[in-house]
């Protein structure tokens, strides 16, 4: 369902963050 594209989306967005904060540190 669209709850479960959400989160999957927010996982994604999660880890692409922590990549991102990953590369500035």
């Amino acid at each position: 369902g669209l709850w479960s594209k959400i989160k999957e989306a927010a996982k994604t967005a999660g880890k692409a963050a922590m990549g991102f904060v990953d590369e500035m540190v």
